[in-house]
């Protein structure tokens, strides 16, 4: 697939803009439904929406421009040329929980129940988002042996020039993006059953407790998968998406039981 779809007004369009704009998409479809189910304004929805997107552009272009610092350290100018491509998707959903937060401090509203809400948005952009990745190639793991038997194994087969060097003469990896899209989905799933189990038997849940729980298990999915892409810097003990994974895991799990033991309520 190409990384460039065509142009508009002499403007790139990119393949992976488009994915994110699916992302986008369908988690603003899957949150709209929520918030109605639950009763809850859809007027406030629009209002995250209106501050969390701006915020999730920047922050998405701040994530990449700092992962990626040595190809801007000299030329910081073209950071602004966000028309050049480059964004980081988990930047960006990074924006848009601070937005919520701080659009929940501003109007006194419950941060933890939005997040409740949106949570489940969070999840199937993700695995929108991984799909997408998936079908441009971006991203592989490891390499199939030579031989691979033709048993239908799910593999992933991957164009010649996306193939990274060294593994030019390697038809099939393993499709890492298509199993956490898939791990993903069933991560929204788990968040929905508890969800509703919560809310039609046990009502024993705090405000936020959904939300962490999502958020744990999301990170576990990416912390898991990380070890199986194929890495580009062997050497690296620790890239820096696994050390990032891993953080929020820990930090979801620290907050989960803070959330579950005490009666105070931060950004309630």
């Amino acid at each position: 697939m190409g990384l460039i779809v065509g142009t508009v007004f002499g403007l790139p369009i990119y393949t992976y803009g488009l994915v994110v704009l699916a992302a986008v998409l369908v988690g603003a479809a899957v949150a709209w439904m929520n918030v109605r189910l639950h009763g809850e304004r859809t007027g406030t929805l629009l209002d995250l929406l209106l501050l969390g997107l701006p915020a999730a552009l920047v922050c998405g272009r701040l994530g990449f421009v700092l992962h990626h610092f040595a190809d801007y350290a000299s030329h910081l100018l073209t950071v602004l040329c966000i028309w050049q491509g480059g964004l980081s998707f988990y930047g960006g959903m990074l924006g848009f929980l601070l937005a919520v937060v701080a659009y929940s401090l501003i109007q006194g509203v419950s941060a933890w129940h939005w997040l409740d809400l949106l949570v489940p948005a969070f999840l199937v952009a993700i695995a929108v988002h991984e799909l997408g990745i998936f079908g441009m190639q971006l991203t592989m793991g490891s390499p199939f042996p030579p031989d691979l038997p033709n048993d239908h194994t799910l593999a992933e087969y991957v164009e010649y020039r996306y193939r990274p060097m060294g593994f030019q003469d390697m038809l099939y990896f393993f499709p890492i993006a298509l199993y956490q899209a898939g791990l993903q989905l069933a991560v929204f799933v788990l968040v929905a059953l508890a969800a509703f189990v919560d809310g039609r038997f046990l009502h024993c849940l705090r405000p936020g407790c959904l939300f962490l729980l999502g958020l744990g298990l999301a990170a576990a999915v990416r912390l898991g998968c990380g070890f199986f892409y194929l890495s580009s810097d062997p050497g690296s003990v620790l890239p820096l998406g696994r050390l990032l994974s891993g953080g929020t895991l820990l930090a979801a799990i620290a907050l989960f039981v803070v959330r579950s033991r005490t009666s105070q309520s931060l950004f309630s």
